[in-house]
């Protein structure tokens, strides 16, 4: 799944946008999630914790806050440089203005398919070699048949109950159907670490290790199998080193 943004306070024109993209999703056999915004106050909103799109398609001249502004809060966090930006105006003179906001590409109004297609392909292209390479900072969740995208960072721990998995991320608990090790699989090239068969911890949010049970910085102690206290220990000690 390809996580979109369009941002655009012309209703025609996200349309027409929006109409392109399932075009491409058509030609490249992909899935598109598509959301759209008819202002920069909106966008700005839906990114305030944590920005779930992989690509967002950013109209410059908007009443309020404009495609610029909008630009520099996204930029602002620094987990957000994952995320491609692709301008769309029907001026070329904003080039020095978009330099610190760093796009990905650039597309003139009225837009051009062929040139739609290629640059939005390039863009894909791009996000799935990323993904293969194991550079995503996303971990991607199935709950009521709506897939949800949780930033690494904001995940503290996982807890597996019978088929359901509790994740806890610094914003609260999300239940959904799963296990432990297919997400373990999916989590094992960032920092985290199995400590047990029913949980999952990032090491970053780690306060107190002993040998039998861990303490993370919201005081919640987490069970270490016998099986995994060196496991536990190796990885911990190997975590703190690296940030030195």
């Amino acid at each position: 799944m390809i996580h979109i943004a369009i941002c655009d306070d012309n209703i025609s024109d996200t349309e027409h946008i929006e109409k392109q993209l399932r075009q491409l999703e058509s030609c490249l056999s992909i899935n598109i999630d598509i959301q759209i915004f008819y202002s920069g106050e909106s966008f700005c909103k839906s990114i305030n914790k944590s920005c779930p799109f992989d690509i967002v398609l950013m109209d410059i001249e908007m009443d309020g806050i404009d495609g610029i502004v909008a630009g520099e809060k996204l930029r602002a966090d620094d987990e957000n440089d994952r995320v491609l930006l692709i301008y769309i105006s029907s001026h070329e003179n904003y080039y020095r203005r978009l330099f610190d906001v760093q796009p990905f590409s650039f597309m003139q109004k009225p837009i051009d398919a062929n040139e739609f297609y290629d640059k939005l392909n390039k863009a894909i292209e791009k996000i799935i070699k990323r993904r293969k390479n194991g550079k995503s900072n996303i971990l991607p969740i199935s709950q009521k048949g709506k897939e949800i995208l949780i930033p690494m960072n904001n995940i503290l721990y996982l807890e597996s109950k019978v088929r359901l998995i509790h994740l806890f991320t610094t914003d609260g608990m999300i239940i959904y159907y799963g296990t432990l090790s297919k997400e373990e699989k999916k989590l094992t090239q960032y920092e985290f670490v199995r400590t047990h068969q029913s949980y999952i911890v990032n090491l970053q949010y780690i306060k107190i290790v002993t040998s039998n049970n861990l303490t993370l910085i919201n005081d919640m102690l987490i069970p270490i199998s016998s099986n995994r206290k060196n496991l536990v220990k190796e990885r911990y000690m190997e975590y703190r080193r690296n940030l030195f």
